[in-house]
């Protein structure tokens, strides 16, 4: 059997019940064997709809669908204008803060279309992101698409928050436009 057609459209506010199904889905297996704590921690604060609604307004989305039902997410912003605080940093950087799949979706390519359409908005010539400490997976995935480890932030009382950085090829962005 084929796999299912799998369509990315922009996110809007109507799809916020299903970002936070999907991070229930997600964020548990993922981040509860790194700490079970920071992963509550994440639903409890980032997976919420007032912050949906925020970074809706502010930032592009990106939403892989089968059969109508989202299983996948993707987002960019500006460092500057997210809710958090990142004191370590200076200037402003193209962020992509959220990429996650269903995990009954995984292997299937939809995290690498949806990497590929978010690089292609980038306006600049660096892509950044953040990854948990421990989360293997996302490293791996990540480096394989030629991110590398560029910072790293200890506060201490949650896993380390790595920020990995990606060279974007201006050419090869506008020919995928």
């Amino acid at each position: 059997m084929a796999d299912p057609v799998v369509t990315v459209r922009p996110g809007t506010p109507a799809d916020v019940p299903a970002f936070r199904a999907l991070g229930e889905a997600v964020v548990p297996p993922t981040y509860g064997p790194v700490d079970a704590a920071y992963a509550q921690r994440m639903l409890d604060e980032w997976w919420v709809p007032e912050v949906f609604e925020t970074s809706l307004a502010r930032n592009p989305h990106l939403v892989a669908e089968v059969d109508g039902e989202v299983v996948a997410l993707a987002n960019l912003g500006r460092l500057s204008q997210s809710y958090r605080d990142f004191p370590h940093v200076t200037g402003d950087r193209e962020v992509m803060w959220k990429l996650y799949v269903h995990p009954d979706h995984h292997g299937r390519g939809i995290g690498s279309r949806l990497l590929a359409d978010v690089e292609a908005m980038v306006e600049g010539d660096e892509l950044w992101l953040e990854v948990v400490d421990g989360n293997d997976q996302a490293f791996d995935f990540y480096r394989a698409r030629g991110f590398e480890e560029v910072e790293r932030v200890t506060d201490g009382e949650w896993p380390d928050d790595v920020w990995l950085r990606k060279r974007l090829d201006e050419q090869l962005r506008t020919s995928a436009r």
